[in-house]
């Protein structure tokens, strides 16, 4: 039997992620598909997490040889980095702005990313969060930075 590195590892790292989530989720009231509680959606993502991760396990046991390679440690970096940004500028900068400097740090994860076409991909983007999540879901964020506001 040849397994597949690359497989085995994601599954093993997913897997890790449902148990801890799941094991973490135990304090939180359930409730029912009805009336549900403030654990029923944590336990219902960490359990389809759980699932895939089976899934992804077994598929590394059948799907041949294919070892690990180097780390891509600039490249998780900056993809983190842009996440981090985004959870600690959103409430002053504002959606806009936040997802403009997002989209700038995480593109630059990718070297063969061209600056017009990343400008592109964040009007896109902007435009279509905007339309999501401020016009047809109105949650209450800001759009511009606070320093804007009236």
């Amino acid at each position: 039997m040849k397994i597949n590195a690359k497989d085995l590892a994601a599954g093993l790292v997913l897997l890790a992620f449902a148990v801890a989530g799941l094991w973490l989720n135990l304090d939180h009231t359930l409730g029912t598909a009805r009336r549900m509680g403030p654990g029923y959606m944590p336990m219902l993502a960490f359990g389809l997490l759980l699932f895939l991760s089976v899934i992804v396990l077994g598929m590394a046991l059948f799907s041949g040889p294919d070892p690990l390679e180097r780390w891509a440690w600039r490249e998780l970096f900056l993809i983190l980095a842009a996440i981090c940004v985004f959870g600690l500028i959103l409430e002053k900068a504002g959606l806009i702005l936040t997802l403009a400097v997002t989209i700038g740090i995480s593109s630059f994860a990718d070297r063969t990313h061209k600056p017009l076409g990343v400008l592109g991909l964040a009007a896109f983007l902007v435009a279509l969060c905007w339309l999501v999540f401020i016009y047809w879901l109105d949650i209450r964020i800001p759009v511009w930075p606070t320093y804007f506001a009236p």
